[in-house]
């Protein structure tokens, strides 16, 4: 089994939710600081993703909601994982593809991959879910960090 399309990239310690940020820069440093501090990640990753952010922005135009998908370089990675946040207020995020156009983003989910191409059939698998009935309403409907984390790892397509 591919770990890229495992349930268990989905951290249970990496889902909260009513995330309070000013910014994309405060979420990503909070963010960061968490996986560094578990092990998940290299101090390297806050810049690098910061950079990536800023020439590849992963603001997605999904319905009913935006959902951002920031992610970096395999190299700043030790555990793979998707880190779920939910803000308490969307933040401005700029869209993937059309970077003039700043989206309104509620809901982020960071992926952190530590093999080439390990994202690729994990964004196709998240793309399909963001559009199903059902998945966003799991994440609206969640009034716990626990009922979060149900939400996400109900994802069609993960083993």
């Amino acid at each position: 089994m591919s770990e890229s399309l495992s349930r268990e990239l989905i951290r249970k310690e990496l889902v909260q939710i009513d995330v309070e940020v000013e910014d994309q820069r405060e979420y990503f440093d909070r963010t960061t600081d968490q996986l560094v501090k578990l092990g998940y990640a290299r101090p390297s990753l806050k810049e690098a993703i910061v950079e990536r952010e800023i020439k590849y922005p992963t603001a997605l135009p999904t319905k009913p909601v935006p959902i951002a998908i920031p992610h970096s370089d395999i190299e700043h990675i030790i555990h793979p994982f998707i880190a779920v946040s939910r803000f308490a207020s969307p933040i401005g995020w700029h869209e993937m593809g059309n970077p003039s156009s700043i989206l309104q983003i509620k809901y982020a989910f960071m992926l952190g991959f530590n093999e080439k191409q390990g994202h690729v059939k994990l964004l196709q698998v998240l793309l399909k879910n963001f559009g199903r009935d059902g998945f966003i309403e799991g994440l609206r409907n969640a009034k716990t960090a626990d009922e979060l984390y149900e939400a996400c790892i109900a994802l069609d397509g993960l083993k």
